[in-house]
C-alpha cells in the first residue's frame, strides 16, 4: 500500500508541471514557449555598438495577451582621433586613424528612448509586429570651419561670395525623431533566455543647425533624414515577479 502510494504520488510530482503547462481550460501554451509567457525582460542590442550606441530594452506584457511594450533607452559615447577638417558641410581626411559608417568627429555624447508596442500574431507567440516612436539628442564636436557669405561691390556691380573661418574645434547638436516598424522573430524557449531578430523600416527626421555640418552623408550619419533599413538582434532574459 506505501509503494503503491509512494509511487502515485511520484508520478503526481513528474506530470504536475506539464499538466499545468499544457493549461487546458486556463489557455497556457505548451512548455517550449513559456518564455512569451514572462511579464518583463530585459534584453540588450549588440548591433547599436557599430553606431557607439548602447541599447538596453525593459518589455513590460499587457496582462495575459500577446500585447508588450517596449522601452529602449540608449547611450552614445565615443572619442576618436584622425586627420580630418570640415568646410562647411564637406570635409577632408586622409582616414587615418579613422573608422566608422559616418562623417568624422573628435567626440559623441548622447540618448535617446524608443518606445514601441509589440504583438505577438502567431499561436507560438514567436512571430510578432512592432511599431513605434524614437527620439535621440546627438551631440558632436569636430574641427572645421564655417562659410560666411560676403557681400562686395566690383565694377558698379553688387557680387556674394563666401569663404571659411579659420578651422578649430566646434560642436553639433542634433535632435532626431523617427517612426519605427518591423517585424521579428523570437525564439520560444521554457528558460529565462531570450534571443529575438527583426527587420523593419524607420523614417527619421534631424533637426540641427544649418550652418554647420549637418552629418547627413549616409542612412548611418546621425543627421539624416528619409527612410532607412533597420534591423537586429537582441539577447536577454525573461522574469516573472
Amino acid at each position: 500500500m506505501r509503494k503503491s502510494l509512494f509511487f502515485i504520488l511520484l508520478l503526481m510530482w513528474c506530470f504536475a508541471p506539464h499538466a499545468h503547462a499544457q493549461g487546458g481550460g486556463d489557455g497556457a501554451p505548451p512548455p517550449s514557449y513559456l518564455s512569451t509567457q514572462k511579464k518583463f525582460t530585459l534584453a540588450f542590442q549588440p548591433m547599436q555598438w557599430f553606431n557607439w550606441g548602447w541599447r538596453f530594452d525593459l518589455e513590460i506584457r499587457l496582462g495575459d495577451g500577446p500585447g508588450w511594450i517596449q522601452l529602449g533607452p540608449t547611450i552614445y559615447s565615443k572619442t576618436r582621433e584622425g586627420n580630418y577638417c570640415y568646410y562647411g558641410n564637406d570635409y577632408e581626411t586622409n582616414f587615418f586613424g579613422y573608422w566608422g559608417f559616418g562623417e568624422p568627429f573628435s567626440k559623441l555624447t548622447g540618448s535617446g528612448l524608443d518606445v514601441n508596442y509589440k504583438r505577438f500574431v502567431d499561436p507560438k507567440r514567436a512571430l510578432y509586429i512592432a511599431g513605434g516612436v524614437s527620439y535621440n539628442l546627438f551631440n558632436l564636436e569636430y574641427y572645421g570651419s564655417r562659410v560666411l557669405w560676403r557681400d562686395y561691390v566690383e565694377d558698379g556691380m553688387l557680387y556674394h561670395t563666401y569663404t571659411y573661418t579659420t578651422p578649430k574645434m566646434d560642436t553639433q547638436s542634433i535632435n532626431r525623431l523617427g517612426v519605427n516598424y518591423y517585424i521579428g522573430y523570437q525564439v520560444p524557449s521554457r528558460w529565462m533566455f531570450l534571443f529575438d531578430a527583426f527587420i523593419g523600416v524607420s523614417y527619421r527626421y534631424s533637426i540641427l543647425d544649418k550652418e554647420k555640418p549637418q552629418f547627413n552623408k549616409s542612412t548611418f550619419s546621425y543627421g539624416y533624414n528619409g527612410f532607412v533599413l533597420m534591423t537586429g538582434v537582441r539577447f536577454g532574459i525573461g522574469i516573472t515577479p
